[in-house]
């Protein structure tokens, strides 16, 4: 039996390069890992990548079929981000990767723990099925991060049916230097 390898999301095979640059050296955090599939991409372009989930199952047993590759530049930490304190200080982190798990609560975080000239990149669930109940409204994340980041992508699509303002999202962003922001 063939297993095949986890396959990044198409935004962070697109942006991971940008990503890591901006990083500096600083970890980045992959919000709600699942299996890594994102974390490794980042790490093999040279990150430090702290992966987050309530359960690490997935990212243990993927971790497992890297044997030897596994370094001290991919760490865990199992949290349940609906539950506990966010455990990242102001400044500490210098890229933040969240796929397929949006908690607005978290958003103030991730503008405090990413450093200024880090990235945020973000991509909701697809709108299949249900999946448009769980979805932003329609300009809602542009407001959320539109004071102290900006937007070199911020790609919508409009999902559900059509008395609901549910939309896909996919950003990638970055964060304001301090100074800039409280203008």
């Amino acid at each position: 039996m063939r297993v095949d390898k986890p396959v990044p999301s198409v935004l962070v095979r697109r942006f991971g390069s940008r990503l890591a640059d901006a990083a500096a050296g600083m970890p980045v955090l992959d919000v709600a890992c699942g299996s890594g599939r994102n974390a490794i991409f980042l790490f093999q372009l040279g990150c430090t990548v702290i992966c987050i989930d309530r359960d690490l199952t997935r990212l243990r047993t993927e971790q497992h079929t890297m044997c030897n590759e596994v370094p001290a530049r991919l760490r865990s930490q199992q949290i349940d981000l609906v539950k506990e304190p966010w455990p990242f200080g102001a400044c500490t982190v210098g890229g933040i990767v969240n796929v397929h798990f949006l908690l607005p609560k978290l958003f103030p975080f991730f503008e405090s723990s990413l450093s200024p000239g880090g990235y945020l990149m973000l991509e909701t669930v697809p709108g299949c099925g249900g999946n448009y109940l769980e979805l932003p409204r329609a300009g809602e994340l542009r407001v959320a991060f539109g004071k102290a980041f900006d937007f070199e992508l911020y790609k919508k699509r409009k999902v559900g049916p059509m008395s609901c303002d549910a939309v896909t999202i996919q950003i990638l962003a970055r964060r304001r230097n301090e100074k800039l922001s409280r203008h």
